[in-house]
């Protein structure tokens, strides 16, 4: 069986990056350089959507760390210290250089409207975008910033699930854990199958920021995490390579039969994903993976890639490949200095890290 040691060597923080970059850059081409979205290596790209692999990472590691230390104080705390700090300086930069356009002004909004905004965006309601910001970039002050929110409510939801899974007897957790990944893949299909009639209610904008609808991914990599010897036993007899080339192509296969490759994906393509992703990380890729020292990156490309690319946006950058790619370049830039001069010294705070396999987590 692997050791606890073995599981400390791992590859996420690397996959965690290689996730936000294809958000970042994914999402850039669709808004500033559209006609391109047909080419073969984008749509290679899309067979690996950034946000589901993010939850499932964050299940993987956000339950780990629970369960080697569930103080509520501490694990609240070490939370707070991950997401706020970078999140509220992101808001300041990214209102500042909005406002500094005249966007505002030539909107009619005024300073309580944009105060309303940041508080709204600084607090767990990420979701909130009112009309005065349609008009700008792609429509929303930073619209990846939805994930934060349904993260937010992950790690709400863990200490309330543990205290539920813990008195359950423990020869039947296992059967537990996946029916509550079952019902949850329902009501992810739920919330697709609700989309064509009520995707413009508030109701349904609501169910989609929820945590309900995307808790099957994170609970997936909870379920990994507590029977991580087993599965990596058995995944180990096949190497990295050929599990990712033939997810790759099962993936591919499942879209061009109408699958989603999204955000939205489904379980027939989330779980093969997952597979793939845990295999990947626990191979040479978490060599490579030592190489960041650490040091991650991936949470400030994440947040600052849509502000960088609004940005441009408004002044016309637009029609070219080349934009995302500089959208990429600058969003790294910022998010090394936000992680050197900001993020590190902050969880540097941590008494107790909430990471115990020395991965960070979204």
């Amino acid at each position: 069986m692997p050791s606890t040691k073995a599981l400390s060597y791992n590859g996420f923080d690397l996959l965690r990056l290689c996730a936000a970059t294809q958000v970042a850059f994914c999402h850039s081409v669709e808004f500033m350089s559209p006609s391109d979205m047909g080419h073969w290596w984008i749509r290679f790209l899309e067979l690996f959507p950034g946000v589901p692999i993010f939850f499932f990472v964050s299940g993987f590691l956000i339950s780990r760390s629970y369960e080697k230390n569930s103080r509520l104080a501490e694990y609240a705390t070490n939370r707070v210290l991950r997401i706020y700090p970078a999140l509220l300086l992101c808001l300041l930069v990214n209102i500042l250089l909005v406002a500094y356009t005249g966007y505002f002004s030539n909107a009619g909004a005024g300073p309580w409207d944009v105060f309303l905004l940041f508080v709204a965006k600084a607090t767990i309601f990420q979701f909130y975008n009112p009309d005065f910001m349609r008009g700008f970039g792609d429509g929303v002050l930073n619209g990846s910033l939805w994930t934060i929110c349904v993260e937010l409510q992950f790690y709400i939801v863990v200490p309330i699930f543990y205290w539920v899974f813990r008195k359950v007897a423990a020869h039947r957790q296992t059967f537990f854990l996946v029916a509550a990944i079952v019902f949850f893949v329902g009501v992810n299909r739920l919330l697709y199958w609700l989309q064509p009639e009520f995707s413009h209610t508030v109701a349904w904008k609501l169910f989609r920021v929820s945590f309900a609808p995307w808790l099957y991914m994170f609970l997936t990599g909870l379920l990994f995490q507590r029977h991580y010897s087993v599965i990596r036993d058995a995944l180990d007899k096949v190497p990295a390579l050929p599990v990712f080339l033939v997810y790759a192509g099962y993936a591919f296969l499942m879209h061009l039969y109408g699958f989603r490759i999204d955000n939205g994906v489904g379980p027939l393509i989330y779980f093969p994903l997952a597979i793939c992703v845990f295999r990947v990380a626990f191979s040479g890729f978490a060599k490579a993976s030592s190489w960041l020292n650490k040091n991650d990156v991936s949470y400030g490309i994440y947040i600052y890639h849509m502000p960088v690319a609004n940005q441009m946006l408004f002044y016309g950058a637009a029609g070219s490949l080349w934009y995302p790619s500089i959208v990429l370049a600058v969003s790294a830039a910022i998010a090394l200095a936000s992680w050197m001069l900001l993020e590190k010294p902050c969880l540097a705070i941590k008494r107790h890290p909430s990471n115990p396999i020395h991965a960070g987590s979204h």
